[in-house]
């Protein structure tokens, strides 16, 4: 069933081409179990679940030195449903299709990219890949995020991201990094999950020193 802010989910195809172009650190889904979506997002930042259709997953610290059996979902750490009960702050479609474009174009691992940043009409592309990667979790999805909104416009009425909801250009963030990554210089992560009846996904990004 199409969702009504996205248009349809997409297929194994779709998924994997708009995973490409957002360059995630981290995107991965799990099967939702319980009525409480927090207890399925805490194991798929656990890094504890797999992707229930099979799917292209992304976990760009897959094989890491510093995951250990004491630090083993390394760059994040305070990641239990308790944590994210206190710190996460619920979100329209709109809002996190916004805030997935932008973390992305901020933090993600655009340096993959030949032309980076600076590359014409890459905001737009990030901006479809998000809604085509949100799409998939229907149109009676819920959606949070570890930013606090601030309750200004995103900028740039004519751009990707619309105008008249909330803006992340000023914010503040719940971050859930292990102490070891804020030294070895992630100073900030910064994500999108998004639950549907049957799933949980998560999508994050870090701001690396």
């Amino acid at each position: 069933m199409a969702s009504p802010s996205f248009g349809p989910p997409p297929d194994a195809v779709a998924w994997e081409s708009s995973l490409g172009t957002l360059r995630l650190w981290l995107a991965a889904v799990g099967p939702r179990e319980h009525p409480d979506w927090l207890r399925d997002a805490a194991a798929v930042l656990q890094l504890r679940t797999r992707d229930p259709r099979g799917w292209r997953n992304i976990d760009l610290h897959t094989g890491s030195a510093e995951r250990t059996r004491h630090t083993p979902y390394y760059p994040l750490d305070q990641v239990d449903e308790h944590h994210l009960n206190h710190h996460l702050e619920l979100v329209t479609p709109h809002e996190a299709a916004a805030l997935l474009t932008y973390q992305c174009a901020e933090y993600g691992n655009l340096a993959r990219i030949p032309s980076g940043d600076g590359r014409p009409g890459l905001l737009d592309e990030l901006h479809t890949a998000a809604r085509t990667v949100l799409a998939r979790f229907g149109p009676s999805a819920e959606f949070a995020t570890n930013e606090e909104l601030l309750g200004e416009e995103f900028p740039g009425s004519q751009g990707p991201v619309g105008d008249g909801e909330r803006c992340r250009r000023s914010f503040a963030v719940s971050c859930f990094g292990h102490p070891d990554a804020q030294r070895n210089g992630y100073l900030m992560d910064v994500g999108v999950l998004a639950a549907s009846e049957t799933e949980v996904g998560v999508f994050w990004n870090y701001f690396i020193d």
